[in-house]
């Protein structure tokens, strides 16, 4: 499968299981005759329960526990944090609309952007905070806009609208922000061989570490013959940089061994061990 498609299908799942069992949490935990707590709450829930699915999602399939507590954590708290006001803002958005199609998708773009920022809080990333932003926003807007499209459709029953407005939603925040990172981005890294094969990582920081250990920016797990911190990209004026980080094992290029820093262009292979990427740029 194209990498594109496959981070869209990777995160537009993970959104949508997030946003449903953030639904069953609300409407199973949360007792109030108090409309704007219940808001509240449901932002909560919901936004926190997307956060946790979107930032762990890739961490736990790879195995890399700590990289998956640590990303599910920041992420689960900022998508909280995010949907309780992002909620609460949308509901008054929604009251001065009174309604309709519009009006709904408004409110839920002003929730999309509130848990869209989960991306960047839990990455440290400043890139991915900028098209969490957007992507947030714009798949929330789509979603509130589908949303009162099928609620109208199914004659207002409010159950099903309800269970497939968070489908919606989640799937939309997750395909948006997927699309949105694959416009806007500059330079990312294309896993071409091994487990993570079809992956790709942004390269978001000054400098992006690649290597076995979890703490670094790029984690190859699953090939042994890949040291912990194994090799580095570093950003410059001039351009995108390669290092050997390795005592005992070599980085390649196009084949060749690289002796010291080595510029990157656009569709270069990268050997790592047994494991094969492409660098790619714009």
């Amino acid at each position: 499968m194209n990498a594109n498609l496959k981070q869209m299908k990777e995160l537009g799942l993970a959104g949508a299981l997030g946003a449903v069992f953030g639904l069953y949490l609300f409407v199973e935990l949360v007792q109030t005759d108090s409309i704007w707590l219940r808001d509240v709450l449901a932002g909560v829930a919901i936004g926190g329960s997307i956060g946790f699915f979107l930032n762990g999602s890739t961490p736990l399939r790879d195995s890399a526990y700590l990289g998956f507590s640590r990303a599910a954590s920041l992420g689960t708290l900022a998508g909280a944090v995010g949907g309780a006001v992002g909620l609460l803002v949308g509901e008054l958005i929604l009251g001065t609309f009174q309604g309709g199609l519009v009006g709904r998708a408004v409110s839920w773009s002003v929730l999309g952007l509130g848990i869209g920022t989960s991306q960047g809080v839990a990455s440290k990333s400043g890139a991915k905070l900028t098209f969490g932003v957007i992507g947030g926003t714009i798949g929330g807007f789509v979603g509130g806009f589908l949303f009162e499209a099928i609620r109208d459709l199914f004659g207002n029953r409010y159950d099903l609208g309800q269970g497939l407005g968070a489908v919606v939603l989640g799937a939309g925040l997750g395909i948006c922000l997927a699309l949105v990172e694959q416009v806007l981005r500059r330079a990312w890294i294309e896993v071409k061989s091994g487990r993570q094969e079809g992956r790709t990582y942004l390269i978001d920081h000054k400098s992006c570490t690649l290597g076995l250990d979890e703490h670094v920016e790029i984690g190859l797990f699953g090939d042994l013959s890949v040291a912990r911190k194994h090799a580095m990209i570093e950003s410059t004026a001039t351009g995108y940089y390669l290092k050997n980080e390795s005592v005992s094992g070599e980085t390649r290029v196009n084949g060749g061994p690289i002796q010291g820093p080595k510029l990157l262009v656009n569709g270069d292979m990268i050997e790592l061990g047994k494991t094969r990427l492409v660098f790619r740029s714009r």
